[in-house]
């Protein structure tokens, strides 16, 4: 019972720290009464682009096994000289009865016979991509950056115990009714203690938005395609196949509350990982 209530305090508190954002964005709206011509010459050096939640639920085989994840997830934006610095920085409060090979992200080793739960919080995964301001898309937009991940986690058994680096893409398309893309990212460990598994670890979070009718879309947001290459054969690679709807509730003037529920099943995963995920979305959109 303790796991849940700390579970919905964080839900609750996200869910705070959201409406107290919303409130500073449209406070600082109303006073400025800029132009939008006054407004895209006087941008904000930094400036919050969307906030998600991410509460969902994994299920395996053995339904003892079955486990939660509350992710929180932040997207901005930072305005320097001619460029722009698009930046998801990402991280999870997990409650597992056991290790789950590949879940959450950056955990390496996985003794898929440990059976002694974890909570806590995992490895903080961030992307950066740079672009030229005004050379954003027509149909596609893509961009280069980098992705970090550090060493957060609260228990070992949640987290890779390593400093990891490496490239990373940023791709979107937008026509009509369909906006669609991926996120692409490689990191390998680059620091860290020398008894702990290296990191080698593919991620590419797809995203597709069809929108159906106003205010409803038909979306397909998983929690991402991995492969963790230093596993072995048919331990390595989870693919999500599913889907779900999103609902949009304007809010004051700027500002887009999107709902959504997604159901995903694993059709490819490790022996003992995670076969469907039951994933909620609460996103606000600044």
């Amino acid at each position: 019972m303790n796991n849940e209530i700390r579970l919905i305090f964080l839900l609750v508190f996200s869910l705070f720290l959201q409406t107290a954002i919303i409130a500073q964005v449209e406070t600082e709206t109303d006073a400025g009464h800029l132009t939008e011509e006054e407004s895209e010459s006087d941008e904000p050096f930094y400036r919050l682009g969307s906030q998600r939640t991410w509460p969902f639920f994994s299920y395996l085989n053995d339904p003892g096994d079955d486990a939660s994840t509350l992710g929180i997830e932040f997207e901005s934006y930072l305005n320097i000289g001619q460029y722009e610095i698009k930046n998801i920085s990402y991280f999870e409060v997990n409650q597992y009865p056991r290790v789950i090979p590949g879940q959450p992200n950056g955990n390496p080793s996985g003794t898929t016979d440990v059976v002694v739960p974890a909570d806590g919080i995992n490895d903080l995964l961030m992307g950066f991509w740079f672009a030229r301001k005004g050379k954003h898309h027509g149909k596609h937009h893509l961009t280069g950056g980098f992705a970090a991940m550090f060493p957060t986690a609260s228990d070992k058994t949640l987290g890779s115990d390593k400093f990891s680096l490496g490239p990373s893409f940023d791709y979107e398309f937008e026509s009509g009714r369909w906006f669609a893309g991926a996120i692409a990212l490689q990191v390998w460990s680059v620091a860290g203690p020398s008894d702990v598994k290296a990191v080698n670890m593919l991620m590419i979070k797809p995203f597709v938005v069809f929108n159906v009718v106003e205010r409803f879309d038909l979306i397909y947001m998983p929690y991402g395609i991995s492969v963790y290459w230093n596993k072995p054969e048919g331990e390595k690679v989870y693919l999500p196949l599913g889907g779900g709807g999103q609902y949009q509730i304007p809010l004051g003037k700027k500002t887009t509350l999107n709902l959504g529920l997604q159901f995903f099943e694993n059709v490819i995963r490790p022996t003992k990982g995670t076969v469907y995920d039951l994933r909620f979305l609460v996103e606000f959109v600044l």
